[in-house]
Formats: C-alpha cells, structure tokens, sequence
C-alpha cells in the first residue's frame, strides 16, 4: 500500500487522531470515526478514494473494500507508530479469528518472491521436459553449471521459507523479526542439518526428534513458534526491568522455548515416521479407490502439515512393485483442485491486487509451484480452501476408479508432468486429463459458487454516500 493512498484515507477521516477504531470483517476495512463534522469529503473529489460514509446521529463509519486487508495493516501500522489507539473489534461472533486467514496474511507479502522464483522454475521444468522428450540433444546444456545455477536461483525462495515465513509472522505480530529469523533457519546450521541426515538417533533431553529436517520447518510450525515467542516476549516485557528490557525476551525464547517446540515436534514427527507409511500401504493395498480419493482430498493438508515428505517412501513402494504410482496421480489433482479454487476466488475478487495474485498463483499452481494458491489466496476464505479439497477428492474418486497411474517420479505432479502418463496400448493419459479437469471443475465451481453466496449475504459494494 503506497504512502500516498494511506495519506489520502487520514485525510479523508479528518487526520488519525479523528480515527476512534479500526474494523476488518468480511473484506471490507471500517473505520469509526470520533467527530464526523472532521470529515474531508474534498478528498473523494481530487483522489481515486471511494468508500461507504454513514453518519448516524454521532456515529459516524468510513467503509473501505479491503479484501486483502493490505489498508487495515497499513491503518495498524500508522497507529502503533503514532500512539492511536487502531484496534480490530473484539465482538467475537462478527470477527472470529481464523488460523487459516492468519497464515494467508503471512504468505501475502511473501507473493512476489515466491512468484519471480516460481516463474525460473516453471521454465527450467519446461526445458527439462523438452530436452527429455525432444529430438534436439541438449545435454550439455542441462549438465551445464550455468542451468546448475538458474536450478538454485528458482528453488531458493522455497529453500529459504522458513527464515521469510518466520520474519513474517514476526512482523505482523509486532515481534523481534531477528529472533524470529534466527528459530526459521534452525536447521540450516550445518551441524543441525549433519545430525538429522538420519544416520543416527537424534534425542533432545531423553526425547527422540526425528531425521527429517524439513518438518520442523514446514511454514505452519513455524508461524505457530514465532507465535509462542510474540506471546512469550509481550509477557517478559512487561515484568522485565528497564536495564534487561530486549534481552530476557530473546534469552528465553531460545533457551526455553524454541527446545520445547523441538521436544513436542519430535515425537510427533517420530510417530509418523512410524506407522503413516505402513497405513498407506495397507490402505493401498486393501481399498485402492477410497485410498486415492482421500488422498486428493487430504494432501493439501499433508503440504501444510509437512506430512507430504513420508509420502515419498510409499511412490517408491508402489514403483519398485507395479511400475507406476497412484500417489501421484493423487496428488496431481490435489494440486489442480487448488489452482480451480484460486481461479474461481480470481474471477469473484472485485480488488484488483487479489485478482492478480489469484490469476497468477493459478497459473503457478497448474504447472506444479502451488505454495501461492495454497496460502496466500485459498486459506484466506475457508470456503474456497475446503472446495479445493472436494476438488481433490472428486478428481481422486476417478483416478482409483480407473487406476491412473504415474509412470516417473516427480516433486509436484502438474501440467507440465502429463508426459510421464503415457502407457502404451493404454488410455492411462487421456484418464489423467479427465480426472484433472474433474478436480479443476468441481473446485472452481463450488468456489465460485460459494463465494457468490457470500457476497450476496455480506455488505454491499463501498460507495461514496451520506445517510
């Protein structure tokens, strides 16, 4: 949000000590204002601002559409500056909070990283397609360094998303962001990284922590640990005395309680480890159909859980076994299930910056980079994150009705990955294409229906009027 439009709502408001309370409920900022009479309607005739005044008596309410809610944050922030009381409304019922929307609000300022790093990776998968499939040989370009290098520029970001995930949530939480970038790159001390490799057993205070360092660093437990150490810091700030004010809060969040989260992830992680692969297997094995329909429901929890890295073990199973995976088919359409449910929420948004993400992290999501579909515009609205996940399912019920399978291993199965459907003598393919379109469809379409059901029940579109 540019300084400029921030001015132009204080403005408009009579300045932000005119500014009693900030509001943000169903897409829509609300700013209730002290004095009415403070109003500068002047404002709407030289500036782009358009918004829904209502003066009732001596209440007076100042509607702005705010879908990504980028102007209530920039009100926040002007506030916490300055000493305004900017606060969201505490009515419980009107603004429940939602973890869902929390972590969408997180990933929104990461979009542009993720997106320009998304862009690299999509080419260079286009290009490893084609030198696989091609008749030009284009070996020496693929064992090339120079694609070496490109490879890791595009696989940076997601490489680097703890750090970013966490300085996130700091910020938005009004925390140490240097603490908080410290807990997300944890486990990529070399030392860390060295003893989970999974050589030998790793044990925190007679508690097993399990080899597998991506885990601990799936976006979700890291937000919910930033969280914790806001919590834990807002706290020790306030019983702190003046001479160790800054120093207590970062002492104990690394010394308490960034070991305790490991000690609660551990074991977890550890009982996973355990029995998730062989239950998968079992379920494979005796109920194929309902198994795959599940699992294209369920894997965008899986990705948001981190549960997806014991998934790999199970594709090879299936590999060495059958010579082709029905995971991956599975997770093909979980994954087009969220670029359907991002497309609807694109068509439906009536702020341009979301239906730009939206469309743009459609496109990523249908060629395999589904972290800006998934995060930044599904989980914003549990409305569309739960069709994508029916999405999944329906398109998972025709996969396990027809067994599809996957004749290659892949990181994220999309578009691009097509290729590695083809069987011969058999309809394999044209039943993949079927089954995505499936998930795309039912996805989108109940997210476009359903959001047209919310717009409908919630306010009508801000306009500059008195009443």
């Amino acid at each position: 949000m540019h300084d400029t439009q921030i001015e132009d709502w204080l403005k408009l408001a009579g300045g932000k000590e005119n500014i009693k309370l900030v509001e943000h409920n169903k897409g829509t900022t609300t700013l209730v204002l002290k004095d009415s009479t403070q109003l500068n309607m002047s404002v709407l005739a030289s500036t782009d601002v358009v918004a829904d005044i209502r003066v009732t008596g001596e209440q007076c309410h100042l509607a702005i559409r705010d879908e990504s809610s980028r102007i209530y944050n920039a009100l926040q922030g002007v506030g916490a500056a300055e000493g305004t009381a900017l606060q969201e409304a505490g009515h419980a019922k009107k603004n429940r909070f939602s973890i869902l929307h929390f972590v969408s609000d997180v990933f929104r300022p990461l979009m542009p990283a993720i997106l320009g790093a998304a862009v690299i990776k999509i080419l260079l998968a286009i290009i490893t397609l084609m030198d696989t499939y091609g008749s030009a040989d284009s070996s020496a370009l693929m064992d090339s360094q120079t694609f070496t290098i490109f490879r890791i520029i595009g696989n940076s970001v997601i490489y680097l998303l703890p750090v970013l995930v966490a300085i996130s949530t700091a910020y938005r939480l009004k925390s140490n962001i240097y603490v908080a970038a410290s807990i997300g790159g944890l486990m990529f001390h070399p030392e860390m990284t060295m003893m989970m490799s999974g050589e030998q057993d790793v044990h925190l205070l007679g508690l097993p922590l399990v080899s597998q360092p991506a885990f601990y660093t799936t976006a979700i437990w890291v937000i919910l640990t930033i969280c914790a150490a806001a919590y834990l810091e807002k706290a020790v700030q306030r019983i702190s005395p003046k001479f160790s004010k800054g120093m207590v809060a970062p002492f104990l969040t690394l010394l308490i309680l960034v070991p305790l989260v490991l000690m609660i992830l551990g074991p977890v992680g550890t009982w996973v480890d355990e029995y998730l692969p062989e239950a998968l297997d079992s379920l494979l094995a005796n109920a194929p159909v309902v198994t795959i329909m599940l699992l294209g429901a369920v894997f965008s929890l899986m990705l948001v859980m981190g549960l997806h890295y014991w998934v790999l073990a199970i594709i090879i199973n299936e590999m060495v076994m059958d010579g082709g995976s029905m995971v991956i088919a599975a997770m093909m359409v979980a994954i087009i299930g969220q670029a359907g449910a991002s497309l609807a929420n694109g068509l439906r948004s009536k702020e341009p910056t979301s239906r730009r993400l939206a469309f743009w992290a459609t496109g990523t999501a249908l060629l395999g980079v589904v972290e800006p579909a998934l995060y930044a515009v599904n989980m914003r609205k549990r409305s569309s994150f739960y069709s994508a996940l029916l999405g999944g399912a329906a398109g998972g019920l025709y996969f396990g009705l027809l067994s599809v399978k996957a004749f290659a291993i892949v990181g994220n199965p999309s578009l691009v990955s097509l290729p590695l459907f083809i069987e011969e003598g058999s309809l394999n393919l044209l039943h993949t294409c079927i089954g995505v379109v499936i998930a795309f469809v039912v996805s989108g379409g109940l997210t476009y229906w359903m959001a047209g059901k919310g717009q409908k029940s919630g306010q009508a579109a801000p306009k500059a009027s008195i009443e």
